[in-house]
């Protein structure tokens, strides 16, 4: 019996193989097409997922297949030269500092996959299977047996758990009998893949995304590499275009109509017709399977969740996983997936259905988007789970879409603070992945006795010796501490439990999070 197979080999399948290696856990994972995606799809990595590739020690790789971070720019006009045209900066340096020691990046899926592929597969070396296709799954109390072929030859194989990664369409999703619930075909889009020398044209603005708007023809181009490769999304709310019927003269019309160049040599590379759905799994497991990324949730592209929502899934689904196959976690640790991601895909979900009939209804009106931040939802969600102990402290007041506050509240993702004058570690990079690390305060004596305590891995840093004073001073008033209190943060870096002063009680709260 092998550990974990995982089903689907894109971000949040490929992302959980990695970190489950990491950990120590041998998982098998299996895709039916013979590569990684072809197609540009998903490009935003926000900030919370590249601070997940920072813990994964996958930060610098990924970045250097992105887009430079100047790029992080929106571009309004009818033409994608449109001299009459706004450019909308979103980068580094253009709002207030986010508390993060990243930020986010543009990093299509067709850049993104083939580096955790490899990844991948240096670390579960025969274990990273595609062109391989589930054709069989038998669920019982204790396991799966899953059937797969690939050219022709069968296997079957026996797994205590099953991570359902396999889209939106996930096959073991219907087969273990759990529904999606939401709207779904909330807009019908077209998505136009081609390579055409624009990049003299936007030079001296480039952007993240160019849209589009003039009488019959709205979309945006999205940037692939802001040169050569281009993907063109037109969304069809009315009669405008029949997507069904357009052929290849008709691609090349509509992008040269949308870029305002009638003589653009253009050359097609392929091309989609797909809706937009915003849906979530009425639950996100059945007995030892497990569903994750779109599987479990979809959004619509607006606002970018989707990929990341799926990252995160993957991120905190691994440790416990690993937490209950190496023997210091009760089974029941794995209970708590659910109630912390459905949540958070839930909010995803609204938010995107938000943006984009928002942006549909503003092309009927004239007026201008809705447009907010969304640090509160990508940065300030929070978990609520016997995997947390709730210290009976209300979440930060704000926006919890646009506003993100640091809080040492428990469930809520660590505060970044930098550790150094020269911003080169986080509080964030303290976090142990393989177990739990306690932040004590430079008076918390009670910490030292805490690893001999507790029966679960745990690294203890105090803060007095790993932070500037100054930086300490900071963290302990975001995280409502005193020099005796301490936090301790799971491998995930959200925070477990908080004591703003020596417990009273000693440690026993804290043991309860894995039994």
């Amino acid at each position: 019996m092998v550990p974990v197979v995982i089903v689907g080999g894109g971000p949040t399948g490929l992302g959980l193989a990695i970190r489950l290696a990491q950990l120590g856990v041998a998982a098998t994972l299996v895709e039916r097409h013979s590569d990684t995606a072809a197609f540009p799809k998903g490009r935003a990595l926000s900030i919370r997922s590249m601070e997940i590739y920072r813990s994964w020690g996958l930060e610098e790789d990924v970045t250097a297949v992105g887009l430079p971070r100047e790029h992080l720019a929106f571009y309004f006009g009818r033409t994608l030269t449109d001299p009459s045209g706004s450019r909308i900066v979103t980068g580094p340096g253009a709002r207030p500092a986010v508390p993060s020691p990243t930020y986010t990046l543009l990093c299509s899926q067709d850049r993104l996959e083939p580096l955790l592929r490899a990844y991948a597969q240096r670390l579960q070396p025969g274990r990273i299977r595609f062109g391989t296709e589930l054709v069989d799954l038998t669920v019982g109390p204790d396991g799966v047996t899953v059937e797969m072929s690939a050219g022709g030859h069968h296997e079957r194989l026996r797994a205590r758990y099953l991570v359902a990664a396999d889209g939106a369409r996930s096959g073991i999703r219907g087969r273990v009998g759990i529904a999606m619930a939401g709207p779904s075909g909330v807009s019908r889009n077209l998505n136009i893949l081609f390579d055409a020398d624009l990049g003299q044209h936007i030079a001296d603005r480039p952007c993240a995304v160019y849209t589009i708007d003039q009488p019959g023809l709205h979309g945006a181009f999205l940037a692939v590499d802001n040169q050569r490769r281009w993907l063109l999304n037109l969304v069809a709310d009315g009669d405008e275009v029949d997507l069904d019927r357009l052929d290849d003269g008709d691609c090349v019309a509509l992008i040269r109509a949308a870029a305002g160049l009638p003589d653009l040599a253009v050359g097609l590379v392929g091309r989609q017709v797909w809706h937009a759905s915003a849906q979530v799994a009425d639950r996100f497991r059945h007995g030892p399977v497990f569903l994750a990324g779109d599987a479990a949730h979809v959004t619509t592209p607006y606002g970018g969740f989707g990929m990341n929502c799926g990252i995160a899934d993957a991120d905190n689904l691994a440790w416990k996983l690993a937490a209950v196959h190496h023997g210091w976690a009760a089974p029941a640790l794995l209970d708590t997936y659910d109630p912390e991601r459905r949540p958070v895909a839930l909010a995803s979900a609204v938010e995107s259905h938000l943006r984009l009939t928002d942006t549909i209804d503003a092309r009927h009106t004239g007026a201008p988007p809705r447009g907010r931040p969304s640090e509160g939802l990508v940065l300030g969600y929070h978990y609520t789970s016997a995997a947390v102990i709730a210290d009976g402290t209300d979440p930060p007041a704000g926006d919890p879409v646009a506003d993100y506050v640091p809080t040492g509240r428990p469930g809520h993702r660590l505060p970044h603070v930098w550790l150094d004058p020269e911003q080169t570690r986080s509080t964030l990079d303290m976090v142990a992945g393989d177990g739990f690390t306690l932040l004590a305060g430079p008076a918390a004596g009670w910490a030292s006795t805490a690893q001999r305590e507790v029966g679960f891995p745990l690294t203890v840093h105090h803060l007095d010796r790993v932070m500037s004073p100054s930086a300490r001073t900071v963290f302990l008033d975001q995280c409502g501490l005193h020099d005796t209190g301490g936090l301790l943060v799971r491998p995930d870096a959200h925070i477990a439990w908080r004591t703003p002063n020596t417990p009273s009680d000693g440690l026993p709260a804290m043991m309860n999070i894995v039994r």
